[in-house]
């Protein structure tokens, strides 16, 4: 298959997601009354999947279909603006936020769905038009969902909106796959490098928001010594990322759907966030140490997974052994119990979490050499 390029206007629209992804992060260091309650978790988790869901229906549509046209470049940049007003209404206040974010994250899956009828209007491919009718439903009962709060009670459609974005969030890995379903036969392929690709780049944008995070360390006030060990921490977590993502992926693997990387970088996306709000908790003495470290090791857990659920997509030589899912298992866990015995040091704190993390991206190297 011939390599798909990623074209400057993806790359455009890729920006407005550093603003987003931002937004998102403030939520969770955002503490009330110095406490860090479930509704921060519940705002954070709503939005992610909702805006990165967004991202990634885009992302299908472009990768399949896609030409860079002045049509899909419109809808682009549409979509850009409803991000930007989606974002700056972000909230822990549900109650307040509610109605005006539903509108404007329904009138960008409206935008989505016209590009998806647009391309059903002109393909000929019986295959593709399935496919497509597949996301007037996904894209259709998520508008639905959305507007709920426009005429229900706020209770009542906070719960239908919830849960319309979770299942369109997972109905794609349902309907979507050409291997269990013949209407898909002959369905124009995904460019697995270029999924991989675009989804490396948002999560460097993700990276780029842990390093805004920890950039308070490096202060003339606060610059020490212990300084060094979150940014160590980061460097370790990009190298672990693209050593799994840049050296031992096969972007050459045909007649698959992509749905795996799609889903797994959710955990990524994840637990990035987690560590980056545990540094940002930590810097500004806010939250208890227990409860950072919990933040902490949490996005670690969930990081680490992300990458490893990668494996089948591992070019031929590198599949990984029982006993290297172990100790990479082993160690955020010793630190998790190690952090939590040294939690009211915040030097030995992020020196623990420095040494788990050379010691993950070190078994990663050399696995694959």
């Amino acid at each position: 298959m011939r390599h798909k390029k990623v074209e400057l206007t993806e790359l455009f629209y890729d920006l407005v997601y550093v603003y987003v992804i931002s937004q998102m992060t403030h939520l969770l260091s955002h503490l009330h009354h110095g406490m860090f309650i479930l509704e921060n978790i519940v705002v954070f988790s709503i939005a992610l999947i909702v805006f990165i869901n967004s991202w990634m229906i885009q992302m299908v549509f472009t990768n399949r279909f896609g030409k860079n046209s002045p049509t899909n470049t419109r809808f682009m940049l549409l979509q850009m603006m409803c991000l930007l007003v989606a974002a700056s209404l972000l909230s822990n206040d549900l109650q307040t936020m509610v109605i005006p974010f539903f509108s404007s994250m329904a009138v960008l899956t409206f935008l989505l769905l016209a590009q998806y009828g647009v391309e059903y209007s002109t393909t000929k491919n019986p295959a593709d038009q399935y496919f497509i009718k597949q996301f007037f439903s996904i894209l259709g009962v998520r508008i639905v969902s959305l507007l709920s709060c426009l005429v229900l009670p706020y209770t009542i459609s906070l719960a239908i909106a919830i849960l319309g974005i979770i299942v369109t969030w997972l109905m794609p890995s349902l309907l979507l796959n050409p291997e269990k379903t013949d209407a898909l036969k002959g369905l124009t392929p995904i460019h697995f490098s270029h999924l991989i690709e675009r989804l490396s780049l948002l999560v460097i944008i993700t990276f780029g928001e842990m390093i805004i995070g920890i950039a308070p360390y490096f202060s003339i006030e606060a610059f020490s010594f212990s300084s060094l060990f979150p940014f160590l921490i980061v460097a370790n977590l990009f190298l672990f990322y693209i050593t799994e993502i840049d050296q031992l992926i096969d972007v050459n693997k045909t007649n698959i759907s992509g749905n795996g990387a799609i889903y797994y970088h959710y955990f990524i996306f994840f637990g990035l966030s987690f560590i980056t709000a545990a540094f940002t908790l930590l810097q500004e003495h806010q939250l208890s140490n227990d409860a950072i470290v919990g933040l902490l090791y949490g996005g670690i857990f969930l990081f680490l997974v992300g990458i490893l659920l990668h494996a089948p997509y591992n070019k031929a030589g590198y599949s990984w052994t029982r006993t290297f899912y172990l100790a990479e298992l082993a160690l955020p866990t010793i630190g998790l119990l190690m952090s939590l015995m040294v939690a009211g040091d915040s030097l030995m704190l992020t020196l623990v979490t420095f040494l788990v993390t050379a010691g993950m991206t070190t078994l990663m190297m050399r696995n694959k050499s």
